[in-house]
C-alpha cells in the first residue's frame, strides 16, 4: 500500500546490508498502491535473499527478470553522451542541459512502464530537437498558399515544417493573424512576412490565438493586441507566475512540455497585451463566448470543452463560410512529408496530444457535421473544403 514511510523502511534495510541501488523508477498512479522498480547490487545472492525476505514482511515484492538485450538500466556513459549531444545541438546552458536530461528521463520512466524501448524513447527526443534545428535559417522552407476571399480580402497560409499553421487575413492594409508557430522560427517567419507584405512594419496588425500550446503562440512580440479566451489568459498568467500551465497539470504531458519549452525557446506572451474575448460558462462541447470583427468580416468565437486543451477556441465566419479550428481539426491528409514526420513525435512522447481524446473527437465530429461546405483552416495541414474531408 502507498503508506508514508514505507520507502524509508526499504532504504534502511538496504543500508543495513550494504546494498547498492543501480536504478529506481517510481511514480504515482492515482491508486492506493505505489509501484517502485529498483535495481539492486549485493555482495552475494544469500545477502540479497535476506534483504528481500525482510522487505517482504512489510511490502509486496515482485521479481522482474532483467533482459540486458532489451534495456540498459544503468548507462551513465549513454546519459553523458546524450546530454552533450543535446547541449551542442540546441546551444544549451548547463542549467538547461540538466533540465533537458531530467525531463527526458521522466519521459523514459513513463514510457518504460508501457514496455517501450529505451533507445526508441531517446531517439524520438533527439529527433524532436534535431528537427527544429535542421530547418532553421536557409533550411526553413514553409509551404505558403494564398486565397482571395472576395475583392477586398486575401487569406494567406504559412505552413512551417515544424509547428502550427499561421494564417494571415489582409484587408485595407491591415492584417489579422490566427496563430503564429514556434518561437524558434520567429526570425525566419518575420522574413516571410516582409516578403508577402513589403510595408509590413507600417501595417496595423493583431492576432487571435486559438489555444495556448507552444507551437501556436511563438511570435507575439510584433502585436499590441493579442486576443484569447479567458482560460487561455489564465494559462499564460500561470506561466508568468512560475506555476504549471494547463498542459503541465497532466503528469504524462509535463516532461514533454518542459522539453518543448527548452527546444522551441518559448516565452509566454506579455500579459498587458492580452485581450480577453470571453469565457466559457458550461460543460457543453461548444459555447459561444463572443464575436470578433475584422473589417467586414464577423467571426463568431466558440470555446470548446477542452478536449485538446482547455481554453481552445474556433472562429466561424458564416458569410464567407470559413472556420479556423485550431487543433480540434488537423488535416493529416494535407501534411507535407516534413510535417508528417515531425507530427509523429509528440503523440509518442506525450501518450496523446489531447487532454481528453474522447472530448476532442466529439468536438471534431460536431464541426464536420455542422459546417458542411465550409473552408476548414486547421491547426496543422493545409486548408480543405469540408465536402472533401
Amino acid at each position: 500500500l502507498d503508506i508514508p514511510g514505507v520507502v524509508k523502511n526499504i532504504l534502511e534495510v538496504f543500508e543495513k546490508y550494504n546494498i547498492n541501488i543501480s536504478y529506481v523508477n517510481t511514480q504515482e498512479n492515482d491508486t492506493s498502491y505505489q509501484y517502485c522498480k529498483i535495481g539492486l547490487y549485493a555482495s552475494s545472492s544469500e545477502v540479497l535473499s535476506t534483504v528481500l525476505e525482510q522487505i517482504g514482511t512489510f511490502c509486496k515484492i515482485i521479481d522482474i527478470n532483467y533482459d540486458t538485450q532489451d534495456k540498459i538500466i544503468d548507462n551513465t556513459v549513454f546519459y553523458h553522451s546524450f546530454a552533450q549531444n543535446m547541449q551542442k545541438t540546441l546551444s544549451l546552458s548547463e542549467k538547461e542541459t540538466k533540465a533537458f536530461l531530467n525531463n527526458s528521463n521522466k519521459i523514459l520512466q513513463i514510457l518504460e512502464d508501457k514496455n517501450e524501448n529505451y533507445f526508441k524513447t531517446f531517439n524520438y527526443i533527439r529527433k524532436f530537437a534535431e528537427f527544429t534545428v535542421n530547418y532553421k535559417d536557409e533550411q526553413f522552407n514553409p509551404r505558403i498558399n494564398h486565397k482571395s476571399i472576395n475583392d477586398d480580402v486575401n487569406l494567406y497560409l504559412i505552413e512551417p515544417p515544424c509547428g502550427s499553421n499561421t494564417y494571415i487575413i489582409e484587408c485595407d492594409n491591415e492584417l489579422l493573424f490566427i496563430d503564429s508557430g514556434f518561437r524558434c522560427y520567429a526570425d525566419e517567419m518575420k522574413q516571410f512576412f516582409h516578403v508577402l507584405f513589403p510595408d509590413f512594419d507600417e501595417m496595423e496588425k493583431q492576432i487571435i490565438l486559438t489555444h495556448a500550446d507552444m507551437d501556436h503562440v511563438g511570435i507575439t512580440d510584433i502585436f499590441d493586441d493579442i486576443y484569447v479566451s479567458e482560460n487561455t489568459f489564465i494559462n499564460f498568467k500561470r506561466e508568468h507566475e512560475g506555476k504549471k500551465n494547463f498542459r503541465e497539470e497532466n503528469p504524462l504531458h509535463e516532461p514533454y512540455i518542459k522539453l518543448d519549452r527548452i527546444i522551441s525557446k518559448y516565452e509566454p506572451p506579455e500579459l498587458t497585451k492580452l485581450r480577453i474575448i470571453g469565457n466559457k460558462t458550461n460543460d457543453k462541447e461548444f459555447e459561444k463566448i463572443g464575436e470578433f470583427n475584422f473589417k467586414d468580416m464577423c467571426f463568431e468565437v466558440y470555446e470548446s470543452n477542452g478536449g485538446h486543451l482547455k481554453g481552445e477556441i474556433i472562429l466561424v465566419e458564416k458569410e464567407n463560410k470559413i472556420i479556423f479550428t485550431g487543433d480540434i481539426f488537423v488535416n493529416v491528409k494535407g501534411f507535407t512529408q516534413e510535417q508528417y514526420d515531425f507530427n509523429l513525435l509528440a503523440p509518442y512522447l506525450m501518450g496523446s496530444v489531447n487532454t481528453d481524446s474522447a472530448k476532442a473527437s466529439a468536438c471534431r465530429k460536431i464541426l464536420l457535421n455542422k459546417c458542411k461546405n465550409y473552408l476548414f483552416c486547421p491547426g496543422h495541414g493545409t486548408w480543405v473544403e469540408n465536402s472533401d474531408t
